[in-house]
């Protein structure tokens, strides 16, 4: 899932907000602390429209 132009990858837990990670190589750490990869467009998506946009996304 990190085929994207920012180059982060994106985690989430329920409850919790998304962390971008960037250089990441390796997500088993993160999933073994039960965080759940999301795509970079599902996450621009689920953001409220009044939210700021990340640095460099118009």
């Amino acid at each position: 899932m990190s085929d994207n132009a920012s180059g982060a990858r994106y985690f989430t837990r329920p409850g919790e907000g998304v962390q971008a990670v960037y250089n990441l190589k390796n997500a088993t750490p993160y999933a073994e602390l039960g965080y759940e990869e999301v795509d970079e467009a599902a996450y621009l998506a689920s953001l409220d429209e009044t939210a700021a946009p990340l640095p460099g996304v118009e």
